[in-house]
């Protein structure tokens, strides 16, 4: 197994020239609507090393749902951070790791352990997904605490999904993503500050629709 862990470390190293071009289309427009959407059908192209005519051959993970809400999920990142290279960073680290988790399936890499545990990540993140579905829909049920470790967990698993796979740059985009959306301010912020209120019916709405899709 050590062959083919080296020869993945190798194919993920080999795509980070061709992603900078990306970078750049990122860095420089605005995120306006749709942006998320098309910067990660394009990464998740290159990450195929393919030449896609069609927007159906990337739909499974960029459908207009998933690019709502990632737009959403930048929109939140710059209003936490205050800047936009530090949320346009936090989305490109979670567009690059789905992606690259699901070339892991497609090119059947994974070993029957890690499947078991990928199963077992995608049932732990649909029910993180519910609880805070719950949380919103049901009032003063918020519990942060729970919430924080639900997202803990999905962490962990992700990190051992890919542990023999991806590069250190990788893992760290993991810690990356969920140490921000995992965490217990940001997370307390949706549910309780007004000012967020707008913005997180609208993520609620793009999750409501991945979890009634099967997507989650």
């Amino acid at each position: 197994s050590s062959g083919s862990s080296s020869s993945s470390k190798g194919s993920s190293r080999s795509t980070k020239a061709t992603m900078s071009s990306d970078d750049e289309d990122f860095e420089q427009a605005e995120p306006q609507k749709g942006m998320s959407q098309s910067l990660a059908m394009r990464l998740e192209k290159k990450l195929l090393g393919m030449t896609v005519k069609s927007k159906g051959t990337v739909k499974a993970f960029v459908d207009d749902n998933t690019g709502e809400l990632l737009d959403h999920l930048y929109q939140l990142a710059e209003r936490e951070t205050g800047e936009k290279k530090a949320a346009k960073k936090v989305v490109k680290d979670l567009i690059k790791i789905v992606v690259k988790i699901g070339l892991l399936y497609r090119k059947n890499q994974l070993s029957p352990e890690e499947l078991a545990i990928g199963d077992k990540l995608r049932s732990k993140f649909r029910m993180t997904v519910l609880t805070m579905i719950s949380y919103h829909d049901v009032a003063f049920t918020y519990d942060q605490e729970f919430l924080t470790d639900l997202l803990k967990n999905c962490k962990d698993l992700t990190q051992q999904l890919i542990q023999r796979h991806l590069t250190d740059k990788s893992k760290g985009r993991v810690d990356n993503v969920f140490d921000f959306y995992g965490s217990g301010e940001v997370l307390t912020k949706l549910y309780n500050n007004a000012e967020y209120k707008d913005l997180f019916e609208n993520i609620i709405k793009c999750l409501n629709k991945m979890t009634e899709s099967n997507v989650l």
